[in-house]
């Protein structure tokens, strides 16, 4: 048997291979250092044993008793380390729950504006003034932490307010007048 431990594991057939009732038991006695296969016919141990040989999840060793079989330390984790990352989400949805809420803030200051500024635009519009109730009612889809993201977005000049926190708007861009004074 002896498979060769420095290739990278085949993942379909790992899994092939622990799908089978057979080759799974065979695997779970030999992980917990039992004798493998003591319920089965000695053709259907084999052919167990061959299947998990192949897909690298067993080494046979052999020992001035006979031969005994292990478990590579390493197959699991080079099996996780074969497969390709998940792809990441795009733009602000990378810092948004399957939901639509905020699920972190952005380190960097260009992402976060960003993300700011796609929440404010989801609860105001251009020429929409608004109390800080209602404003906090529309963050509440996006948060659980309103004061914070209320502060956030005034902080970051994309939400305008009166100086005494009755009235929010959103800013005007760079070079617009705002004709909401």
């Amino acid at each position: 048997m002896g498979s060769d431990s420095l290739t990278t594991p085949d993942v379909r057939r790992l899994l092939a291979a622990l799908a089978n009732a057979e080759a799974r038991r065979v695997f779970a006695e030999i992980s917990v250092g039992g004798t493998p296969g003591g319920s089965l016919s000695p053709a259907r141990l084999a052919r167990a044993l061959k299947l998990l040989d192949q897909a690298g999840l067993v080494e046979t060793v052999e020992t001035e008793g006979g031969i005994r079989y292990r478990i590579p330390e390493h197959v699991f984790r080079d099996a996780l380390a074969s497969l390709s990352p998940a792809p990441s989400k795009p733009g602000v949805e990378r810092f948004l729950t399957a939901d639509g809420r905020i699920d972190r803030y952005p380190a960097r200051e260009t992402e976060r504006r960003k993300l700011l500024a796609w929440v404010a635009k989801r609860v105001l519009d251009t020429s929409e003034r608004m109390a800080e109730r209602e404003l906090n009612e529309r963050l509440a889809r996006f948060t659980g932490d309103v004061p914070m993201l209320r502060r956030y977005l005034v902080d970051s000049g994309i939400v305008s307010r009166t100086s005494d926190g009755s009235s929010y708007w959103l800013a005007p861009k760079d070079g617009e007048v705002d004709g909401n004074d």
